[in-house]
């Protein structure tokens, strides 16, 4: 019999999921160098970030489709237009 083949997991991620945002704002308030990387270049703070915690990021943040509901004038206003986590 063969053994069990093993799979390894994939780490690749788009964005970062809202539990990866709580935990970048709480390193960013801890650690003053970290907060100055990911204010001055976001991409690179989110690859220490996810070397730490074994993922890598494809995005920065994932913009959902545009909503089918809304026409062009009224999309600044729709709910799915919220900001990602830790923008702004």
């Amino acid at each position: 019999m063969a053994p069990p083949t093993i799979q390894k997991r994939d780490n690749q991620m788009g964005a970062p999921s809202s539990d990866d945002w709580g935990k970048i704002h709480a390193k960013a308030w801890k650690d003053a160098d970290f907060r100055d990387l990911l204010e001055r270049d976001p991409k690179e703070a989110l690859a220490v970030y996810g070397g730490e915690v074994g993922k890598t990021f494809s995005k920065v943040v994932t913009i959902a489709d545009k909503p089918a509901d809304a026409a062009d004038h009224e999309l600044h206003e729709h709910e799915a237009a919220t900001a990602p986590p830790a923008c702004c």
